[in-house]
């Protein structure tokens, strides 16, 4: 038997589709790989006490009245709402015999969602488009959301006068005054929400992207309790051939290299983005903004471009093997 727990996107979501195919797919293979058991999937899309959608109200009644021996977590779309500990926790409240947890979590049932939808969604450019043709920016940072991270990472950007350097938004504080139609790609819905339109499926503005030369990935989480999530904001670089840093989850890097993809840290190595504290985080990055000042962007992005050719390639063969391992969890 099996009990179905959590809340989809919305029906005007691009992705709305994406998720309940796949979890009507996972849920096919949990009844095929545990037809005599009693499994529970939860999609842990905006799950939690925290919420009012009464989904955990949901869990809870469900194993106080039942004997769970399954249970599958399942985080795909969105940032799981639970840290490390408190998955583990929650595992151990439900009383169930086994923990499942599919998605961006760090274990052996793990995919990249994102990775999948990017490569149906996405919008399709030349390369002779996405190559750097000025560096009249030294970075490009966009921000939407103004999370905590982001904010404080705009912040010390302004007090080093760094932000001049290159392109900077925050939210409604600082935008580009631009539109989906400016754009000039059809996107993702939530058009104006935070002033800056929800642009996950292109690069933005070409005037910007061909002129820019490092790509600061303003990431969803940064605590490295949390799972490792890996967005649409990280592979974006990679799909448009530049290098970037991680202002997020220093795991990110690891993640990277340990799926076969390159990284660009060798070229400022006197700068540890990899290993250091979380509170070193925003100061190493404005290190290697102020580095770049010294160097022939020119040439570097030159010296880098086969690395950059190479992940490009590397992103088709991955999301090709995430949509697989989605189709075969258990195998």
């Amino acid at each position: 038997m099996l009990k179905t727990i959590g809340v989809t996107f919305p029906k005007s979501s691009q992705w709305y589709k994406d998720q309940i195919e796949l979890m009507q797919s996972i849920g096919t293979q949990i009844e095929l790989k545990y037809p005599s058991a009693n499994n529970v999937l939860i999609n842990m899309t905006w799950f939690g006490q925290q919420f009012e959608n009464h989904e955990y109200i949901k869990f809870y009644n469900y194993y106080c009245s039942h004997n769970v021996d399954n249970l599958f977590l399942l985080a795909s779309e969105d940032p799981c709402f639970y840290n490390i500990d408190e998955t583990h926790a929650l595992f151990a409240e439900s009383g169930a015999k086994n923990l499942y947890l599919l998605g961006h979590f760090d274990s052996e049932y793990s995919f990249n969602f994102h990775s999948t939808v990017l490569k149906k969604y996405f919008h399709t450019y030349t390369e002779a488009l996405l190559l750097m043709q000025e560096p009249k920016y030294a970075f490009l940072n966009y921000n939407r959301k103004p999370r905590d991270h982001r904010t404080r990472f705009v912040h010390m950007l302004d007090d080093r006068k760094l932000s001049e350097l290159g392109i900077v938004t925050l939210g409604d504080d600082r935008s580009l005054n631009e539109t989906v139609e400016d754009i000039g790609i059809e996107n993702q819905w939530w058009d104006e929400e935070h002033g800056i339109p929800h642009d996950i499926h292109s690069l933005g503005r070409l005037d910007i992207w061909q002129n820019h030369f490092l790509t600061v990935v303003s990431e969803t989480d940064y605590e490295d309790f949390l799972w490792t999530f890996i967005t649409e904001k990280t592979w974006k670089p990679i799909l448009g051939l530049r290098p970037f840093v991680i202002n997020g989850q220093t795991a990110v890097y690891k993640w990277l290299t340990d799926r076969g993809f390159r990284t660009f840290n060798k070229y400022w190595s006197h700068v540890n983005l990899e290993t250091c504290d979380i509170d070193d985080i925003h100061p190493n990055i404005c290190s290697v903004i102020e580095f770049l000042q010294t160097q022939n962007l020119h040439e570097m992005y030159l010296d880098m471009l086969p690395d950059l050719r190479y992940n490009k390639l590397r992103f088709d063969e991955f999301s090709g093997e995430q949509k697989h391992k989605m189709e075969n969890i258990f195998c």
